[in-house]
């Protein structure tokens, strides 16, 4: 219990100093505005993307000088997990890495930006090469790569059989049956993300396949595999799959074995209800991809008037004080 009182005093410092140190317009300026075609945003391009290498940069120095808050969290629930299970040591110790740059999430930040740069054959058009620049430099704002971790948090959350609350989030019970979902297993939030593993065509059917480092989901599971239209109609909430798939996915596949329709949670930190819950509209009024503007927010996501605050230091079950599970 101590440890955790600790935890949660350590966590509310990170969270004021976040509020100071994640500013808005790192990602650089664009006073042309949007471009509307392909031959403006060819002429665009060249700032987008070196203002998508600096928020990659600004974004690792964020991450070094441990001011990305859920880093911080991550990296301390795996030493309790890491405890409690030894059997799962190296598993937990792969998710870890998403709080250093030498993680699944922030490497794939770097892979997508290499293509960006390096294979603009790649891209159908200039328009959108730009257009996956701005949710490259959205992406790397420390605050949404600190929203990107939720779900990792929430996966080692899980693990621990509820001793350790998950954040922004109810429990995985309360959210099953909010959803009406099937229980997929450990690392479930992580499914569909291009950071941790792949669709794969078998026989015409769709599978998730987990990238090498975190195979071992599926031995959590009995080996057992999910399909496409399975997931798709069973899965419980996840931030990448229900908020921040624009910013987050990969331009290639992006929109491919996206889910069909939204899931909720039951807190309201991305919405004022169950209905708008997870809404895109919600996050496109600050994310630089749904408007195509210059890839960076004029108020930050930590700012008195966005809806993160709250959500971080008085909705969020980690912040709430409650270290007892649910």
């Amino acid at each position: 219990m101590l440890l955790f009182q600790n935890l949660f005093s350590r966590s509310l410092i990170f969270a004021a100093v976040l509020a100071v140190a994640i500013l808005p317009g790192c990602g650089g300026s664009d006073n042309g505005g949007p471009p509307t075609s392909s031959k403006q945003a060819a002429t665009k391009l060249p700032d987008r993307i070196t203002a998508a290498d600096k928020s990659i940069q600004q974004l690792k120095s964020a991450i070094d000088s441990g001011l990305v808050r859920n880093a911080f969290i991550l990296q301390e629930y795996a030493k309790v997990l890491k405890t409690q299970k030894p059997e799962l040591k190296t598993l937990v110790n792969n998710l870890a890495q998403d709080a250093t740059p030498k993680g699944a999430l922030f490497k794939n930040l770097q892979n997508r930006y290499t293509s960006l740069k390096n294979q603009p054959e790649l891209f159908e058009t200039p328009l959108a090469q730009y257009q996956e620049a701005n949710a490259l430099i959205d992406a790397a704002q420390p605050a949404n790569f600190n929203l990107a971790l939720i779900d990792v948090v929430n996966v080692v959350a899980d693990m621990s059989n509820g001793s350790l609350p998950r954040i922004e989030s109810e429990s995985k019970a309360a959210t099953l049956a909010a959803n009406r979902s099937e229980d997929m297993g450990s690392g479930s939030q992580l499914i569909g993300n291009p950071a941790y593993g792949q669709w794969s065509n078998h026989g015409g059917t769709s599978i998730w396949e987990w990238y090498g480092m975190y195979a071992m989901f599926r031995d959590l599971t009995g080996g057992r595999s999910y399909s496409y239209n399975n997931w798709n109609r069973n899965r419980d909430w996840s931030y990448y799959n229900d908020v921040g798939r624009d910013r987050n996915g990969n331009f290639r596949n992006r929109n491919v074995n996206a889910p069909k329709s939204k899931k909720y949670g039951t807190t309201r930190d991305y919405g004022v209800s169950k209905k708008s819950y997870g809404s895109a509209s919600n996050e496109r009024r600050k994310s630089t991809f749904g408007s195509n503007s210059s890839g960076s927010s004029k108020k930050s996501a930590f700012s008195k008037k966005s809806s993160a605050p709250a959500s971080f230091r008085n909705r969020s079950t980690f912040s709430r004080g409650g270290f007892g599970g649910k």
